[in-house]
């Protein structure tokens, strides 16, 4: 049985983890793949998107590590547009982006802002290269949209990392994956992990 944590060996990452844990439904090896994710390109040139970010949590994590480009945190911060299976208007629902914007400062996470936009529509900032992108929106159509708007804005290397994926109650993320896989597959790698997330990387 695999049993190592890698997790419970970074303090530096736990102790981030612990100062934001209010702030996301993140487990520890779904918060450190994003951290380690955006720890291996931080370096890079490009922009970091968080979208369906909540209380921020998961941006604030990406951010941390980032060293060149902004990092931008989207939310409708108004709930699901429509009823989605499980997922309500009064689910995962959060209205206060002030938090969020308080919450950044506090955290000191340089060249980062959080836009409230029901993504890509009325963004309000021109995206041309992404490095990382987190999609945490549930539902298939509006994983959909995010993917169709950002998988060609994605520079060599760039990663989108799907939460959600094979998470009961969430199975539109896992037909959308399955769905795309062999259309996408010369212009991404797929990595299926079995923690809840699926990974692309720009080939």
């Amino acid at each position: 049985s695999a049993t190592h944590a890698p997790w419970k060996r970074d303090n530096e990452f736990l102790n981030f983890y612990k100062t934001i844990i209010d702030y996301t439904l993140l487990d520890p090896p779904r918060a450190y793949t994003l951290w380690q994710c955006s720890k291996n390109i931080r370096n890079l040139n490009g922009l970091i998107l968080d979208v369906g970010c909540l209380l921020g949590g998961s941006g604030f994590i990406m951010s941390k590590k980032n060293l060149k480009g902004k990092t931008y945190l989207f939310d409708t911060f108004s709930g699901f547009k429509k009823n989605d299976g499980i997922h309500k208007k009064e689910i995962f629902y959060f209205n206060d982006i002030n938090l969020v914007k308080k919450n950044i400062r506090k955290l000191k996470l340089s060249n980062t802002d959080v836009l409230k936009a029901y993504f890509p529509k009325n963004i309000g900032i021109t995206i041309k290269k992404v490095k990382l992108c987190h999609i945490d929106v549930n539902t298939y159509e509006d994983t959909k949209k995010v993917f169709d708007f950002i998988q060609n804005k994605m520079i060599t290397g760039g990663i989108i990392i799907f939460d959600d994926f094979g998470v009961w109650g969430v199975d539109g993320i896992k037909k959308f994956i399955y769905r795309i896989e062999k259309k996408y597959s010369k212009n991404f790698y797929f990595f299926k992990n079995y923690m809840g997330q699926c990974i692309l990387i720009k080939r």
